[in-house]
């Protein structure tokens, strides 16, 4: 989150920096006094003019999603429910999350309601490049694994600014945040629940692409493209994986994902997976399936859950469960960063395919 402080802000610039010019004269206190009264009257135009404090800007805007069974009177914790978030920008399908079903804190109650620790916790830096500077709506879909379980729903969303403000609470204590704007959404569910939020991100970061047409058909020459795209990718594993390693150290670094290259190296855990017999092949041209948005962006799937093939070897689940654990979760981070279950694509405005990262 960001912090900041907005005292120097309120301070006058201006008020430590005046110098009057002013030589000595004979005349003692009357003198002084006229000299003092001079000082005023050339101290008070420059304060009336000194520039108004900054306002806040908003850096970012935090979202969180909480399905849950309603808790037994005086509870301090919940349980959340299983199931799988669909995540929706601009239009553009972009992440499927899954959830899973645990205990959470109660961490507030008001008259608004309680409020839950949240099952999923996302800013919106984390979606760029889809990110635009101005005018964006999200939409999240949540379908519960059993759908027939009658729950609860929670969605908060909060602009986060690069100024702390402090207030005083109800009950004497003093409140010192960053939060600006905010608002929620409760619901009583049973079944999926979706739920949409348009929001402001002036802080987005412009990509040369956002100028591109919108793509509402695909040639044949595009789809030939795009299935060399994703032939290259899959291409990534195959030893000795530097082109791999290279792509995740190519990863932006603004979207709330940091990877540490050289332990990822270190621990060979690309070469590991690769040993168990896991392999990757990109869909044949009849299992690949490519869907316009009404954007640049063309969202390219396979036939099954995965866009991309993977061997069904006897023994190799097994052989991939006995890797030791620092391998076996560095492998599942950084193959589900190389090949999703579902890759973005757009048409530069020059005309080029390429795969958003």
């Amino acid at each position: 989150m960001a912090t900041g402080t907005g005292a120097g802000l309120l301070r006058n610039p201006c008020a430590t920096h005046i110098r009057v010019p002013c030589r000595r004269r004979p005349g003692g206190a009357g003198a002084r006094r006229r000299h003092a009264g001079f000082a005023l009257s050339l101290l008070v135009p420059v304060l009336m003019i000194a520039p108004a404090p900054v306002a806040a800007r908003p850096v970012n805007v935090d979202f969180n999603f909480t399905p849950y069974l309603p808790p037994a009177r005086d509870a301090d914790k919940v349980t959340t429910l299983e199931g799988v978030v669909e995540l929706e920008l601009n239009g553009v399908p972009m992440l499927e999350l899954p959830l899973e079903s645990k205990s959470a804190l109660l961490m507030d109650s008001s008259a608004e309601g309680i409020e839950v620790f949240p099952a999923l916790w996302l800013n919106a830096l984390e979606l760029q490049p889809l990110l635009r500077r101005g005018d964006n709506l999200l939409r999240l879909q949540f379908t519960p694994r059993d759908g027939a379980v009658s729950y609860r729903s929670q969605f908060r969303w909060t602009v986060i600014e690069d100024q702390t403000t402090t207030s005083t609470t109800a009950r004497g204590s003093l409140l010192t945040t960053n939060h600006g704007a905010g608002g929620r959404e409760d619901r009583e569910a049973r079944g999926p629940v979706t739920v949409q939020q348009a929001f402001q991100a002036p802080f987005a970061k412009v990509e040369p692409w956002h100028a591109a047409p919108a793509v509402t058909t695909l040639t044949p020459a595009d789809r030939a493209a795009i299935q060399e795209l994703i032939r290259r990718r899959a291409a990534l594993f195959s030893p000795d994986f530097e082109a791999a390693y290279r792509f995740l150290a190519g990863l932006p670094k603004d979207r709330g994902i940091s990877l540490d290259i050289s332990e990822i190296r270190r621990l060979r855990c690309l070469e590991a997976g690769y040993a168990t017999g896991i392999r990757v092949a990109a869909p044949a041209e009849a299992d690949l399936n490519l869907a316009t948005t009404n954007s640049p962006v063309v969202v390219a799937r396979g036939e099954g859950e995965f866009l991309m093939s993977f061997p069904n070897e006897p023994g190799m689940a097994e052989r991939y469960e006995a890797l030791p654990n620092d391998k076996g979760f560095c492998f599942a981070v950084s193959f589900n960063m190389l090949f999703p279950k579902r890759l973005l694509l757009v048409k530069g405005v020059d005309g080029q395919w390429q795969i958003l990262r």
